[in-house]
């Protein structure tokens, strides 16, 4: 009867708020307004959506996932509504999240409403980082005009994402996971392989510092890996020759995809990741040798093929990996823009000069002009809260760490390749964020809470250390 009673108020109140509403669009409406059509939409396919995802929200999760995974479709751009500030695709997915959570919790019965994630990610850490965030965001806006809800209250609005994560098992969502990436990672070596075939770049992307066009997009990079990873670990697991097969193919097209997107950090997380996977997962040495020999054949045809439909890839490929740091143009752009930024750190370390200062420099005669993000998110967050919100961010990346190592103690085999998969793919993206705009970008910023709420929906057990693998 308590929860009834409490309901009931809130429930009186959103109908208030929702009649009030429909009357102000009524009167926009009347007046002619072109907005007005669009507003009066807008409830109608947030109803549709709601009722696709009231059964299950995790479907958000993974369109997290889809709107990144599936470029050059144009499903990450800011959405055609003038409201003052740009509403991206991720930023709707967070409030569906919530909203849905919220609405699952006032109209069902008591022993059916939604739980929630049980993790110091979301408690104590997030609530410091999120004052100190709100504190640099009003600092901000009072010296340079800078709206509150910009693109820095994401770095705490995102954390929302959780909401769809509530009651979601690990073993559906690990499932969930490959076939998403699985698809993925075969689309976007089609169109590696078309754009090769055709001579033309379908991503947009601009043209590489050390010569060249990139064929993929950069970020695809890190989802590329997140394949080959999801691919080793299942290899690990699964004993089927059709399913090995399977998994060795992932493994051969996101080797593809990420040669295409000639991203050189990734190259390198490859190298790191990747040993210590077949280090640690025995099985898959075996297994992946058993089908070296039916590899080979093509293998062959693929480096025969490749040249002769693109001259200039493997070149490309190569000046990526061999051109030395003080003639790339790009090292010399970030190295000048972390001085730029660095200036501002240096007059306030400890609390900002606030978000939305602008940062002018010059590369090659060409003039820049930054706001705080030199491709460094560590920076940018240093330069805009100070020390107090660059603390607080790695302390939440640090609980981060420790209440995977909690899951790993204790969690099922299943339940262990779902964190592994989840933290490494995290990893990759905190090591990106250190050399480009990862989290400055609203889908990709997505992905990163998304990474960092989904080892969570591992519930932690004591019952002792279990093996890893």
């Amino acid at each position: 009867m308590h929860g009834v009673a409490v309901r009931i108020p809130v429930v009186l109140t959103a109908v208030g708020v929702l009649v009030a509403l429909n009357i102000g669009l009524g009167v926009l409406l009347v007046s002619g307004e072109k907005k007005a059509m669009v507003l009066a939409i807008l409830p109608v396919v947030l109803v549709g959506l709601g009722s696709l995802i009231a059964s299950n929200r995790a479907v958000l999760v993974f369109a997290a996932f889809a709107i990144v995974l599936f470029e050059p479709l144009p499903l990450t751009g800011a959405l055609p509504l003038s409201v003052g500030v740009q509403i991206y695709p991720s930023d709707l997915l967070v409030l569906l999240a919530v909203g849905s959570w919220v609405a699952a919790w006032l109209i069902g019965a008591q022993d059916a409403r939604p739980s929630s994630l049980r993790t110091r990610v979301l408690s104590w850490p997030l609530l410091l980082f999120g004052l100190v965030l709100c504190a640099a965001l009003v600092h901000g806006h009072l010296r340079y005009g800078t709206s509150i809800v910009s693109l820095s209250l994401r770095f705490l609005v995102y954390a929302g994402i959780a909401a769809a994560l509530t009651d979601l098992r690990p073993r559906d969502a690990y499932r969930a996971v490959v076939v998403l990436f699985y698809s993925a990672t075969v689309w976007q070596a089609l169109v590696a392989a078309h754009d090769i075939a055709t001579g033309k770049t379908s991503t947009g992307s601009a043209s590489l510092s050390t010569g060249g066009e990139r064929i993929l997009a950069g970020s695809t990079a890190m989802f590329m890996i997140g394949t080959l990873l999801l691919a080793l670990l299942n290899l690990e697991r699964d004993r089927r020759a059709s399913r090995i097969a399977l998994h060795l193919l992932m493994v051969a097209l996101s080797a593809f995809a990420l040669a295409n997107t000639y991203a050189r950090a990734n190259f390198a997380l490859v190298a790191l990741l990747v040993p210590l996977f077949l280090l640690v997962f025995r099985n898959v040495r075996f297994r992946a040798a058993s089908f070296v020999p039916l590899a080979v054949p093509f293998v062959v045809a693929a480096a025969m093929l490749v040249p002769r439909l693109d001259s200039s890839f493997l070149p490309t490929l190569v000046d990526r990996v061999t051109t030395r740091p003080g003639t790339d143009t790009s090292v010399k752009y970030r190295r000048i823009a972390y001085g730029a930024v660095w200036s501002q750190i240096r007059e306030a370390p400890i609390t900002g000069s606030g978000f939305g200062r602008p940062a002018t420099f010059t590369v090659n005669y060409q003039r820049f002009t930054i706001v705080q993000d030199p491709h460094n998110q560590f920076l940018y967050l240093w330069a805009g809260g100070g020390l107090l919100l660059l603390g607080t961010f790695v302390l939440l990346l640090v609980v981060y760490v420790w209440e995977v190592w909690r899951r790993l103690r204790t969690g099922t085999p299943d339940e262990r390749r779902l964190v592994i998969w989840a933290a490494s793919l995290w990893f990759v993206f905190v090591v990106n964020s250190l050399s480009g705009a990862i989290l400055t970008v609203p889908h990709l910023l997505l992905v990163f809470w998304t990474l960092m709420v989904l080892p969570m929906v591992v519930r932690p057990r004591d019952r002792g250390i279990a093996r890893l693998v």
